[in-house]
């Protein structure tokens, strides 16, 4: 069976493809946004191979969150499910200003 680390696995979508992965014999790691949403999932944690915590909308975050997920091992496939809103007031980091002038 497949290691299978699911972006965004909190609810919705992300959350049933966990459900259905682990009935069928699948190592899933779960993600969530923050500690709150990780304790949010309940039984399905428990069923996990692991879950990572960790916000992809900071780039600090994101990286913090890959480390924890190749802490876990090498993953056999990756769904990228978890979504980012913009927010009209939201600004550019220095680097996103950077590239966006080159």
């Amino acid at each position: 069976m497949a290691r299978i680390f699911i972006t965004g696995s909190t609810d919705g979508l992300g959350r049933a493809a966990a459900s259905d992965l682990l009935d069928d014999g699948h190592e899933v790691v779960l993600h969530a946004r923050n500690a709150s949403r990780a304790a949010d999932l309940g039984p399905l944690a428990d069923r996990a191979f692991g879950v990572v915590v960790g916000d992809l909308s900071g780039a600090e975050e994101t990286h913090a969150l890959a480390e924890q997920v190749n802490a876990l091992g090498r993953m056999d496939t990756v769904i990228h499910n978890a979504g980012l809103y913009i927010d009209r007031a939201r600004v550019l980091t220095p680097r996103a200003t950077r590239a966006r002038w080159r």
